[in-house]
């Protein structure tokens, strides 16, 4: 980090709105991610596929005792209106973000189709920046040529807050390295 400006993170939210009450679209795996990079001051912007709050999974209002991150988020009115006001993943500009973190995402990452977050990804990729991923029901990772960026892929319990560490170190490490 060049100690002027901050590590600018998109955090991109599938919502497959025929999948409703996925797993994915739990608080609990936003959150971590969320507070990891707003601690460590970074600018966060939240995307989604068509804007707007994502489809959540019906447990949101009945967090575990345990998940401090799920109880602080909820009861963080700036977060929840950054939930509630995601960007549509289409007016994303890929150049004001150092780095991109997904959440939910499924099927192939390389497909060409235009909707969901696949091109989102091989967007930023493909201009050299870093991806974490928290894949959703299944990802395709296949991939038919080389990509510049580098892709962080998570699939446990602790996935979110680990992705999120590894993203966060990459992104400081590649700003300094353009500087």
């Amino acid at each position: 980090m060049d100690g002027t400006t901050p590590i600018r993170l998109l955090i991109a939210l599938s919502d497959e709105r025929d999948q409703l009450f996925n797993s994915e679209y739990m608080v609990a795996r936003i959150a971590p991610p969320y507070y990891l990079f707003k601690d460590r001051s970074a600018d966060v912007a939240l995307a989604s596929p068509l804007g707007g709050p994502p489809t959540l999974a019906p447990d949101i209002r009945q967090p575990s005792r345990e998940d401090l991150h799920v109880k602080r988020f909820l009861s963080d009115r700036t977060a929840r209106d950054d939930l509630a006001d995601c960007l549509p993943i289409n007016q994303v500009v890929i150049e004001d973000f150092d780095a991109a973190f997904c959440i939910g995402i499924s099927g192939s990452i390389w497909a060409t189709s235009e909707g969901g977050l696949a091109p989102t990804v091989r967007s930023f990729l493909d201009q050299g920046k870093p991806v974490a991923v928290v894949p959703g029901r299944r990802l395709d990772l296949t991939s038919d040529r080389p990509r510049g960026g580098v892709l962080i892929v998570c699939d446990t319990k602790d996935s979110p807050i680990l992705a999120a560490h590894a993203l966060f170190k990459v992104a400081s490490v590649r700003r300094r390295l353009l500087a």
